[in-house]
């Protein structure tokens, strides 16, 4: 076995029930194996919320980290996404090997990389990793038109007017989930993984939801607006374009939200945008 058997899922975790790799359509099965070459130890991956399968797998020829869903399962639109993203981004994530679609499965095969979850917790070593990919996210040539990424601030239009929606155009790749899960940290680097929910706009929201998640792991707004600050295009956003994606979230989570939860979590956003103008 050369990759390190992935842990199981914490108490309360809730994740999509997952296939194991023996129970498996026999053709989907085969169809990874013409990819990657016989397999022999296998681990299911509990992180993750949406597929119906995730694995890791030994072979000869390496480990790779394989994962799938049903044709009827919507995120198969996700996975779609996920494969179109991946020749753009490999400086940054495992290389992906194969797009299978067999016996109604969408199944995604990716070089196995030795990481782990990156923590974001203050004083972690992993931040440094997790802003220098930042960087170079920011830094990433976007695809072309041909790849059907939606802008990401359709995701508000219903929240904002059109001069506020303008603040959040932009022609970047953006991940728009950089959650723990999303960022693994190895060999003393940083790898972004999980392309499902890729869009264009300005990279700095992808530094926001960064520093978000570093709240979230007991940084001070100030202290994320600080970290943040390695990352040139943080620099250098204005106070009208955070604040555009700020009462964009805000009003998104009251239109979801009981009045007391929406501004639960709508707070730490708040208080970053408070810490980026007071800076």
């Amino acid at each position: 076995m050369t990759f390190q058997v992935p842990p199981p899922p914490p108490p309360g975790f809730h994740t999509a029930p997952r296939v194991p790799w023996a129970e498996l359509d026999p053709a989907v099965r085969s169809s990874v194996q013409e990819a990657v070459g016989e397999v022999g130890d296998t681990a299911t991956v509990w992180a993750g919320f949406s597929c119906d399968f995730a694995a890791a797998l030994d072979t000869a020829a390496g480990s790779f980290f394989v994962k799938g869903v049903r044709c009827e399962n919507p995120s198969v639109a996700q996975q779609l996404v996920e494969a179109a993203v991946a020749p753009y981004v490999t400086a940054l994530s495992p290389r992906l090997v194969r797009h299978i679609r067999e016996s109604r499965w969408d199944v995604l095969v990716f070089e196995w990389v030795d990481a782990v979850h990156a923590d974001l917790s203050p004083g972690s070593r992993d931040l440094p990793c997790v802003a220098d990919a930042l960087r170079l996210l920011g830094a990433l040539a976007p695809p072309g038109d041909d790849v059907p990424l939606a802008p990401v601030a359709d995701r508000w239009s219903e929240y904002l007017d059109a001069a506020a929606l303008a603040m959040l155009d932009g022609r970047s790749l953006l991940h728009t989930d950089l959650n723990p899960h999303n960022l693994l940290s190895g060999g003393g680097r940083a790898y972004v993984v999980d392309w499902a929910t890729a869009a264009r706009g300005p990279a700095w929201v992808d530094v926001a939801h960064a520093a978000l998640r570093l709240m979230e792991q007991g940084h001070t707004a100030a202290d994320a607006d600080a970290w943040a600050r390695q990352v040139p295009c943080w620099r250098e956003v204005r106070t009208a374009e955070l604040d555009a994606l700020v009462t964009a979230q805000v009003r998104a989570w009251s239109a979801l939200a009981a009045p007391d939860d929406a501004r639960r979590c709508s707070a730490p956003l708040v208080a970053l945008g408070s810490a980026t103008r007071d800076r």
